[in-house]
């Protein structure tokens, strides 16, 4: 019995330091730097949908990304808007046209619009996109929009996925409760060892 709660404590253990640790890179990256404006793409990753129209989490990132945009116009670049994600079993269109019809609502002129409509998850979000921006532009720079909590685990996925990438969190990596937090610093460790 001593012996199965001592292996309990070390994992219990071992998931706090990690979970601490996930906390404390998130935090950490949130404080780098922005990063600089001279893209060729941005890349928007999908989230849920309420619908056929953004939920408020993929809102948050398309704001971001128009704001990014604009940015990146002040500078005197023209990057293309890639938006990213299939149809999941629950929503009605898939996130990529759900985004592409929010921004082009909000002035962005359609043609700067890439659809990537089949990934499923973020690894696929990342290398998908990779694809279609080498096929497009090779040797091309990009700026990866996500949510704050989100942007260990697409750094992760851009890196392996090749894409010379730059990640924005559009809020804090705390913006969305706990949770959330706890799902991805899961998620990051499946990632880690390469089982999503």
């Amino acid at each position: 019995m001593h012996v199965l709660l001592i292996v309990a404590a070390l994992l219990c253990g071992y998931a706090l330091l990690w979970l601490l640790g996930f906390l404390g890179f998130a935090l950490l990256y949130r404080r780098r730097r922005p990063a600089p404006v001279g893209s060729d793409y941005l890349v928007v990753l999908g989230a849920a949908l309420d619908g056929c129209e953004p939920g408020r989490t993929l809102a948050g990132r398309l704001d971001a990304a128009l704001a990014r945009l604009a940015a990146e116009e002040a500078a005197g670049y023209a990057p293309l808007v890639v938006v990213t994600g299939g149809k999941g079993p629950h929503e009605q269109c898939t996130e990529a046209a759900a985004m592409a019809r929010y921004l082009i609502d909000r002035g962005v002129p359609a043609e700067r619009i890439r659809r990537e409509e089949r990934a499923a998850n973020t690894t696929e979000n990342l290398r998908f996109s990779a694809a279609l921006m080498a096929s497009e532009r090779p040797g091309y720079r990009c700026t990866v929009v996500t949510s704050g909590f989100h942007t260990v685990r697409s750094a992760l996925a851009a890196r392996r996925a090749g894409a010379p990438a730059e990640v924005l969190g559009a809020d804090g990596p705390l913006a969305h409760g706990p949770y959330l937090l706890l799902r991805e610093a899961v998620g990051t460790a499946l990632a880690v060892f390469g089982r999503v």
